[in-house]
């Protein structure tokens, strides 16, 4: 399309060099450039896109979008804001895809994989074929491809919800980070109904205080009902049983739907029954009951259930269909994943890695009364330090055994990290142990298990590489614990 279509929806202060050339795409970032683009100059918190514009340049880009004029002979649009730009410019030359389906965001700290995939599973059932983007991946049916990052740039979500719509899609379920709400990756989407699993504390390393994280992700709320939208307003689907999600909720002036297992819960969970092997409980949603029974483990799991019932709810998704796809979810990559052997321990790998998720995942092993709860976990680098010895106490508290090792250690020190896990486990009665190699760590503490003990496996979840010193090593907890299970079993066998 002619440049001056791609910028339409776009408030110009001024045009450099300008020129009605025809772009063949959308790009910002440098290395996504190619003869045609119109390149976005974002100035980011890593990096500012415009010392990349002679990038752009040599990969052959036809015109940029800058916040302010650059040494450059191609013509030129200057805004005010190039992050919201950049959307509005994907939207308007993928023809704004998410206009003609259905499209569910869900935010939170903890349960966004799990709510979405469930959701996911709830709208193939009633509307048909439906994509998702968030942690673990992106794709529509099948295998999900890396998206990097848990809500990719706006450029990025455009486009792969045009593929979506394009392979026979009706429903997009993608997980909202407070990184992307904060940054505006989700400008120019319109969502018809947005769930709020938790907050607690997280990213602080980034958001600075627990308030900024929390107006982080109540931007995204105020999206649902935003003056100007297209669409009619979204549905607020929203955690009753949290006070910083209630309170979100409470000054949200759009349509709403609560959740929760509390009585006044609009859509809640009743008749409790869970186990290692199954999660059963009544579904209740407005003066509808069924039973169902859900293969995802834990308490945690009831509410990323609920979040998803819920929303699907306000999609005008009947409890018939809301019951046949939760059941029809049989794992989440990552979350609460057994990983079982034969005499030996069983092992759970979760992607629990804030204070608040550690807690849940530890207590619900406990209420399942092993022998033995053996934790292993570490906390990541370069991020919020002040969550480490909280988790170093928690786990303490909730286990018989913690092995204490390298998460993802990224540019930082491991072995400060570890030190400061140390300063919060304090003399509990666990016994802690040290063991800076996670494959050995994983090893050691499957070796130790006995029949009855649950070895978990906490903050790396899906994860398929380890960062350590800046090197991608590939690592996988499930696939190390899946291998140090055969291991014992052999052993026990000879």
């Amino acid at each position: 399309m002619r440049l001056s279509e791609l910028v339409a929806d776009i408030a110009v202060k001024d045009r450099i060099n300008w020129s009605d050339v025809e772009v063949s795409g959308v790009a910002a970032d440098s290395r996504a450039v190619k003869p045609g683009s119109c390149f976005v100059a974002i100035a980011g918190s890593a990096a500012d896109g415009h010392a990349f514009i002679g990038e752009a340049e040599r990969a052959g880009a036809a015109a940029l979008i800058v916040e302010r004029p650059a040494a450059s002979a191609l013509p030129a649009l200057v805004v005010e804001d190039s992050a919201l730009a950049a959307a509005l410019a994907a939207r308007r030359f993928y023809g704004d895809p998410a206009s003609g389906i259905a499209l569910a965001g869900i935010t939170g700290t903890n349960g966004k994989t799990s709510s979405a995939f469930l959701l996911r599973s709830i709208l193939e059932a009633g509307l048909g074929a439906c994509g998702i983007i968030g942690t673990v991946g992106y794709g529509a049916g099948g295998a999900l491809a890396a998206a990097g990052n848990t809500t990719p740039g706006a450029v990025d979500l455009h486009r792969m919800i045009a593929e979506f719509v394009a392979q026979g899609c009706r429903a997009v379920v993608m997980e909202v980070s407070s990184h992307a709400a904060a940054q505006g990756r989700i400008h120019g989407l319109e969502f018809d109904v947005g769930a709020f699993t938790n907050a607690t504390r997280d990213h602080l390393d980034y958001h600075g205080t627990f308030e900024r994280y929390v107006e982080a992700k109540e931007r995204f709320v105020r999206t649902l009902d935003a003056p100007g939208r297209r669409k009619r307003p979204g549905t607020l689907a929203w955690n009753a049983d949290d006070p910083a999600v209630a309170g979100v909720a409470g000054r949200f002036a759009g349509p709403s739907v609560s959740f929760g297992l509390g009585a006044g819960a609009a859509v809640r969970a009743e008749r409790i029954d869970a186990s290692l092997r199954a999660t059963n409980f009544d579904l209740v949603v407005g003066g509808e009951r069924v039973r169902l029974s859900l293969k995802l483990l834990g308490v945690f799991s009831i509410y990323n259930a609920l979040a998803a019932a819920a929303a699907a709810h306000a999609l005008g998704v009947d409890v018939a269909t809301i019951r046949r796809g939760l059941e029809g979810v049989s794992a989440v990559p990552g979350r609460f994943q057994v990983v079982a052997g034969g005499a030996g321990p069983t092992a759970i790998v979760d992607y629990a890695h804030t204070p608040d998720a550690l807690e849940k995942l530890l207590r619900f092993c406990r209420e399942l009364r092993p022998r033995r709860v053996i934790t292993v976990f570490g906390c990541g680098g370069d991020r919020d330090r002040g969550k480490r010895p909280i988790m170093g106490g928690i786990a303490v508290e909730l286990s018989d055994i913690v092995y204490v090792t390298d998460d993802n250690p990224r540019t930082e020190d491991p072995d400060r990290i570890v030190k400061e896990i140390l300063d919060g486990a304090g003399s509990g009665a666990a016994s802690v142990r040290v063991v800076r190699d996670r494959r050995e760590a994983i090893h050691e503490a499957i070796r130790e298990g006995r029949e009855g003990d649950i070895v978990v496996i906490a903050g790396k979840g899906h994860e398929n590489e380890q960062i350590l010193d800046g090197r991608r090593i590939p690592f996988n907890d499930a696939a190390e614990a899946r291998e140090a299970l055969a291991r014992t079993e052999a052993v026990g066998e000879s």
